[in-house]
């Protein structure tokens, strides 16, 4: 299924990522969507292709900020490691690309999503159907899809984009570091 404004210029372009090893959720600043997926690559090689990836995607939409899901401190053992990896490569692409970025921490995504922090991956995926009338490929993609729908709150509110989410969930954007845009600060 289309998306009805998929395609739809907003005033803002906003990128908006969901990183993982195997599936990165990207969300693009005209609200259409892909994972990258990874397989079979491997260590640094996996870390430099979503890098490159990345970077295409910044190169194509140039923009004005980009919205991560911030690290998950549950991750642990070598995942956890390989997670820090990867999110720190992109961190400091965006820092040398010179592109703003905000680091939105799962609990508040999950809280916007869904209405509890605590909210499973599922759950938040349920909850972006619902609301979106879309179909997505994983729960990667939803992930960056709120991530995208929560930074159009702030700094686009009245953007026919953005979906309507009820009052109690709105406490998701909350302590989120939101950044300027506009001025180069990341």
């Amino acid at each position: 299924m289309v998306h009805p404004h998929v395609g739809v210029a907003t005033a803002v372009r906003i990128l908006a990522l969901d990183l993982s090893l195997t599936g990165t959720g990207v969300c693009c600043p005209d609200g259409s969507l892909w994972v990258i997926r990874t397989e079979p690559r491997r260590g640094m090689t996996r870390l430099a292709y979503i890098r490159d990836r990345i970077q295409h995607e910044v190169e194509v939409y140039e923009p004005d900020v980009v919205v991560l899901e911030g690290y998950s401190f549950a991750s642990t053992g070598r995942a956890g490691i390989s997670l820090g990896e990867l999110g720190g490569a992109i961190r400091l692409a965006l820092f040398c690309w010179g592109v703003p970025y905000v680091d939105i921490p799962p609990t508040n995504r999950a809280r916007y999503a869904a209405g509890k922090g605590n909210a499973n991956k599922d759950l938040v995926l349920q909850q972006a159907v619902f609301r979106s009338g879309r179909v997505f490929d994983d729960n990667n993609a939803a992930d960056a899809w709120w991530l995208w729908q929560m930074a159009l709150a702030h700094y686009e509110p009245e953007s026919r984009l953005l979906v309507k989410v009820p009052q109690t969930h709105l406490d998701g954007l909350t302590k989120v570091p939101w950044v300027e845009i506009g001025k180069g600060t990341a």
